[in-house]
C-alpha cells in the first residue's frame, strides 16, 4: 500500500508564515522609545502579562465594507502585490474565513449590514497563544497581524513593524532554529577536536583560508581546542565562524579546495613580505599586474594556469620560496 506525505498547509499573512497545525505566541514589541529600565528587560509601554488592547475590524466608508482581508481590494492587503492579493485571498477564504463560518455558523461577507462586524473584537497582550488548528484562534491571529496589530519578532519592514503594538513567533520554529544552530556548533567543535588530534596540517590550512591563522604554529592542540570551543559557543558570531569552518573543512574535501588553500597560504605570505600590495582597485604585484578584489579571488584565479594571476604568483613563489607551505 502506498501512503502520501500529508500536505503542509502554510500561507503568508503580512511578513509571517502561518503554518497550520503549529502554534503561536504574542509577546511585547520592544519599544527603543521605552526608559532604559524597561529596555534592558525587552519589555515595552505594555509591560505586564494581561494588559494588552481589544479592537474591532476597520470598517472602510469609502468603500461601506469592513476591511476583513477576505477580498481582494481589502486596505489591509495593501502591501501585497496584485498576484499575491489574487493567490492569498483565495487561501484565506478557504483556510480561515470558511472554517471559521462552518463552526460558527456564520455568514462573514463585509456588508455595512453584518452583525456579526459590527460585534467582532480580537483580543491581543503579551503571552497569548494561538492554535491554528482552532478556527477560532486562527480567525483572531490572522485579524491581529493583518490589521497591523502585531508584526513578525524580526520584522524589518517599517511598514509592519512602526504601528504594531504586539510581535508574534512560532515557539517550535524558534526551538528548531536554535536546535539547527548547536547542531552546527557541536559540529564544528567536534570536527575541529578530531583534526587537532588526527590532521593539525589541515586544520591550520583550513583556519588560515578562512582568516584564523594567526600563531597557528605557537598555539598547542589543546589549547587550540580550547580557544574555539569558547569561540563556536560565542553567540551569533560564533555560529558564523563554525559555519565558514565547516564550509572550509568541505572545501578542503573537493577536487580544487586544497590546491587553493594551499595557493591562499602562499599568497598570504606573499602579502605579509609585501610583494603583493593593495591599493584603490584591489590587489597586484610590485610591477602592476592585478590580481584580485581579495587574497582568496587571488587563490582561486591560480586555479587556472592561463590566467595572469597565475603565472604572476607562481612566479613571486619561485622568487620566494620561504612562503611554500612545509608540511610537518
Amino acid at each position: 500500500m502506498a501512503f502520501t506525505k500529508k500536505e503542509e498547509k502554510k500561507f503568508k499573512v503580512g511578513n509571517i508564515e502561518i503554518i497550520i497545525g503549529d502554534k503561536y505566541v504574542l509577546d511585547n514589541k520592544f519599544d527603543a522609545g521605552a526608559p532604559e529600565a524597561l529596555q534592558k528587560i525587552e519589555t515595552t509601554k505594555l509591560p505586564f502579562t494581561g494588559s494588552g488592547v481589544q479592537d474591532a475590524v476597520y470598517f472602510d466608508e469609502m468603500k461601506g465594507l469592513y476591511d476583513t482581508g477576505f477580498y481582494e481590494n481589502s486596505n489591509c492587503l495593501q502591501r501585497y502585490t496584485e498576484d499575491e492579493r489574487t493567490s492569498l485571498v483565495k487561501i484565506y477564504n478557504n483556510q480561515i474565513k470558511a472554517p471559521f463560518e462552518r463552526l460558527k455558523n456564520v455568514d462573514l461577507e463585509p456588508s455595512e449590514k453584518n452583525e456579526f462586524w459590527q460585534n467582532y473584537r480580537y483580543e491581543a497582550y503579551a503571552n497569548k497563544q494561538f492554535d491554528t488548528t482552532n478556527p477560532l484562534e486562527l480567525m483572531e491571529l490572522f485579524q491581529l497581524i493583518v490589521q497591523g496589530t502585531a508584526c513578525d519578532k524580526n520584522e524589518k519592514d517599517p511598514f509592519y513593524r512602526n504601528n504594531a503594538q504586539f510581535v508574534v513567533s512560532n515557539p517550535s520554529t524558534v526551538k528548531n532554529k536554535n536546535k539547527e544552530k548547536s547542531k552546527v556548533k557541536l559540529k564544528a567543535i567536534t570536527t575541529l577536536n578530531n583534526l587537532a588530534d588526527a590532521d593539525r596540517d589541515k586544520l591550520n590550512l583550513v583556519l588560515e583560508f578562512i582568516g584564523r591563522g594567526d600563531k597557528l604554529d605557537k598555539v598547542s592542540s589543546d589549547d587550540l581546542k580550547l580557544i574555539y570551543f569558547e569561540l563556536f559557543n560565542d553567540g551569533k558570531a560564533g555560529l558564523d565562524i563554525a559555519e565558514k569552518f565547516l564550509d572550509g573543512c568541505n572545501m578542503y574535501e573537493g577536487d580544487e579546495g586544497k590546491t587553493q588553500m594551499e595557493f591562499f597560504y602562499a599568497i598570504n605570505k606573499l602579502f605579509n613580505l609585501r610583494k603583493i600590495t593593495k591599493g584603490k582597485r584591489g590587489y597586484e604585484t610590485l610591477d602592476g599586474v592585478w590580481l584580485g578584489n581579495t587574497l582568496q579571488d587571488i587563490s582561486q584565479f591560480c586555479l587556472d594556469s592561463n590566467k595572469a594571476q597565475y603565472k604572476a604568483i607562481e612566479s613571486l613563489i619561485e622568487e620566494n620560496p620561504k612562503v611554500r607551505r612545509e608540511i610537518k
